[in-house]
């Protein structure tokens, strides 16, 4: 499938003009503004959706099944011991799981040579678990995931899996993971603006 470059167009003016209303009101991750902007700035792609990584404490049976789950705490930043303590004061309906997950992008790009220019820069930087995820008359979808993350089980009903002396291991633990996760993204604007630097389109 062929790509309208028109239709493509119009896209990139929209998604564009939604990230920057969502720059203005502050409502970006943390330290990805730059850059989605990077990306932005070629001419053959536009980012359509980004997480810069987070911390996610979960109430539910096991992790990955979000039916009947619940999101107790979520955060885009290291947390502290204290917040810890205070989700895990929290009642729990079934388990209690704390989730680290790196940064992903999903791009769009107007030809198959951009495509690739990006895997490859994503790539280069840590996002080993990347590639393309559909064709569209509108664009082809790129997924951009480090593979970066952490599941532990905190608390099940009211038991807490985590001894009082564990409770900053945890903590750090899961700052650590979040934290190496940013720094890929760092590697990716640094990739990136290289590319323009050089031209390489």
């Amino acid at each position: 499938m062929r790509v309208c470059r028109d239709l493509w167009a119009k896209k990139k003016e929209v998604m564009l003009k939604r990230l920057l209303e969502d720059l203005h009101i502050g409502y970006l991750d943390e330290g990805i503004s730059d850059l989605l902007l990077e990306i932005f700035k070629r001419e053959d792609s536009f980012t359509i959706s980004s997480c810069s990584g987070r911390i996610v404490f979960i109430d539910a049976q096991l992790p990955w099944v979000r039916k009947m789950s619940t999101v107790v705490f979520k955060k885009h930043a290291p947390i502290t011991i204290e917040e810890f303590l205070e989700i895990t004061e929290k009642p729990v309906l079934s388990k209690l799981w704390v989730i680290v997950t790196g940064p992903i992008l999903h791009l769009s790009t107007a030809t198959l040579k951009e495509a690739r220019t990006l895997i490859s820069a994503g790539r280069a930087a840590g996002f080993k678990h990347s590639g393309i995820i559909s064709f569209r008359k509108d664009g082809i979808v790129l997924e951009l995931r480090s593979g970066i993350g952490l599941t532990y089980p905190v608390k099940v009903g009211s038991k807490l899996l985590v001894s009082h002396e564990g409770i900053a291991d945890v903590v750090s633990t899961c700052n650590e993971v979040l934290m190496k996760g940013k720094e890929r993204l760092r590697r990716l604007k640094e990739v990136i603006t290289n590319l323009r630097d050089r031209n390489i389109n």
